[in-house]
This record gives C-alpha cells, sequence and structure tokens, in this order.
C-alpha cells in the first residue's frame, strides 16, 4: 500500500468515526424512554382511590414525557389479576400501581400465588400513603383509645369493628393488632361495601371502623362519627390534632396503606431510574399534593431502595401477626 493511500484510509476511518460518534447522542434519543405510550395497571375497579391515583399521576406523567399514559383497571382476586398481568408486560412501558396487600399481605395467605412479589417486580418509588383512621360511632360515647379499650373489657364480645377487603386488607390485620398490642376485646365483622359498613356504623349497628380520612371526614363534620386516632406512625398533615395509635397507648400497631409503583422484572435500570426522577418532580407539585391531601393521602415519594425496604418490613410485620394469631384466610 502506497503512503498516499494509507493516508486515505485513515482519513476514511477518522471521518466514519466522527460520523459514529456525532451519530450516537441522535440514536439515543430516539431510543430513549418512553418512545410509545405508558400503561399503568391498577388492581382495583374504575372510580376507586387507587385509581384516581393512577390518573392524577399519569395526567403529570404524559405532561412530563409527551406519551400518552392509559390507566388499566384490573380489580379482583385480591390484586392476582392485576399482578399476573404486570409479570407477563415486559415492554419497558407498563407498570403496576402496587399496594401493602399484593406485596406484603398475600404471600402470607396463599403459598401458592400465581406471582412472586420479590422476584416478579423492580420497585420505582412510593406513591401515597393513605391516611387511615380508627372511627367510632358518635353512640359509643367514648372520646379516645383508652376509653375504647376500657368500654371493650368491660362489655367482652360486644364491641364490633368493621373493615372491608378481608382478611388480606390493612384495615382487618390494623384491628387485629389493636387486640394483640392493646388488649382491646374487639369482634371483627367483614363487609363487601364500604358505604355499607359506613352506614352502619352510623348507625350504631357496629361501633369501631378502620377507614380512609376522605370518606370519613363528612360524617365527622356532621357529628355522627368521631375520630380516635390515625393508623401511621405520624400525624396525619390534614387532622394535626388528631393523635397516632402509638400516642394513644399503643405502640407498635401503626397500619398504613402504602401505594407504590412497580415495573417488571427485567426491565432497564435506565428506565427505572428516569421513571423514578419523573415522579419524584411530579410528587413535588402543589397542586398535586393539594389535591391528594384532598383525598387522605400523603404523597411521599421515595427511591427505589426505600420502596424494597418498606416492602421488606411491612411482609415481615404482618407475617408475624398472621403466624402469632393464627389468622387463616377466608
Amino acid at each position: 500500500m502506497t503512503p498516499t493511500s494509507t493516508r486515505t484510509s485513515r482519513r476514511t476511518l477518522l471521518l466514519g468515526a466522527a460520523a459514529l460518534g456525532l451519530a450516537t447522542p441522535w440514536s439515543a434519543r430516539a431510543q430513549a424512554w418512553p418512545d410509545k405510550p405508558i400503561r399503568l395497571i391498577v388492581p382495583a375497579p374504575g372510580g376507586s382511590s387507587s385509581e384516581v391515583l393512577a390518573r392524577l399521576i399519569g395526567e403529570k406523567l404524559q405532561g412530563l414525557t409527551g406519551q400518552p399514559v392509559v390507566v388499566d383497571p384490573r380489580p379482583g382476586a385480591d390484586g392476582a389479576i392485576a399482578a399476573v398481568a404486570m409479570r407477563s408486560a415486559t415492554d419497558g412501558h407498563t407498570f403496576l400501581l402496587g399496594n401493602a396487600g399484593i406485596m406484603t399481605i398475600n404471600p402470607h395467605f396463599n403459598a401458592r400465588l400465581p406471582y412472586d412479589p420479590a422476584k416478579d417486580f423492580v420497585p420505582v418509588s412510593l406513591l401515597v400513603n393513605n391516611v387511615v383512621v380508627l372511627t367510632v360511632s358518635s353512640r359509643l360515647g367514648v372520646n379516645n383509645l383508652r376509653e375504647l379499650i376500657a368500654l371493650s373489657r368491660q362489655q367482652p364480645g360486644r364491641i364490633n369493628y368493621a373493615s372491608v377487603g378481608g382478611r388480606g386488607g390493612v384495615p382487618f390485620l390494623s384491628g387485629q393488632l389493636l387486640r394483640q398490642r392493646a388488649g382491646a376485646d374487639l369482634t371483627w365483622i367483614g363487609y363487601a361495601s364500604e358505604a355499607q359498613a359506613r352506614a352502619d356504623l352510623m348507625a350504631g349497628q357496629i361501633q369501631v371502623m378502620f377507614d380512609t380520612l376522605a370518606s370519613t371526614l363528612p360524617h365527622v363534620q356532621s357529628g355522627r362519627l368521631k375520630i380516635l386516632a390515625v393508623t401511621g406512625a405520624q400525624r396525619a398533615p390534614q387532622l394535626p390534632d388528631v393523635p397516632t395509635l402509638s400516642e394513644s397507648g399503643a405502640p407498635d400497631v401503626a397500619g398504613v396503606g402504602w401505594l407504590g409503583l412497580y415495573a417488571a422484572a427485567g426491565t432497564p435500570e435506565s428506565t427505572v431510574n428516569t421513571l423514578h426522577r419523573h415522579l419524584s418532580t411530579i410528587l413535588a407539585m402543589p397542586d398535586l399534593r393539594e389535591r391528594l391531601n384532598v383525598l387522605g393521602m400523603e404523597p411521599v415519594a421515595s427511591t427505589p431502595a426505600a420502596l424494597a425496604r418498606t416492602q421488606r418490613e411491612d411482609h415481615a410485620k404482618w407475617g408475624r401477626l398472621i403466624t402469632e394469631q393464627r389468622i387463616l384466610p377466608e
């Protein structure tokens, strides 16, 4: 090869490399996430608080990414239908609105779940804590948790507490924690409908209910119900004067109904990180935070690691309770 041809070949290679280098950023942009519509699977029916949350988050996410966000309600089987649909979604654009029941409670009741919360999903971020309150009928005549516990001991077997969602729900297990840790003599009555349970509570047919703040507050304002405590580890911003269960004399009884976003196992880490950044931005938006507070939800953005830790801790806590109390599935 002549010197001239050698110089020409080197120049051609350098020009090709330079062209490749210039093309890489554009190529990366073309393939950047998301490059098609995003789907949010919700383990609850349309109109539920979970579905409303998904729509609120979806609207903001669409504004940040420029891609449509489709909310896909998949209720039933204690969340298993949604979880299975999510497990098979490997397109990197489908995500699950997971909750404490799906991720931490169901495995203790069913050893043959069609999904594995620890292996089939990748945590992205916590979204909200649902503010759950310990509510009593105003007819009961108690003003705080200590009075409720004392009355339940004076009238064993006569103080009933209601919850919706069966034995696999945080409200039911919160009542069991209260029985175990605080010695309250409460009898559980399960309901299929929150509205019916609330109506029976106001009528005095049942005496106690673990309910969401947004649903309870109007009836508290009318004087028919009383909120004795919130079930979280901290006081709710919407109820700064209402103590926690721990402050009321029932330590270690906190039970929070959280909601977080999960990707399918195998989703690229870059996708998870990008979505996490978007969610952190969204959950800091004042208008969204105000809307969620009205709905009785506390916005809680977190790292993927923090959501994974919450999942592990709740799995262990509810597992201990279910084993110690020998709670069986329905």
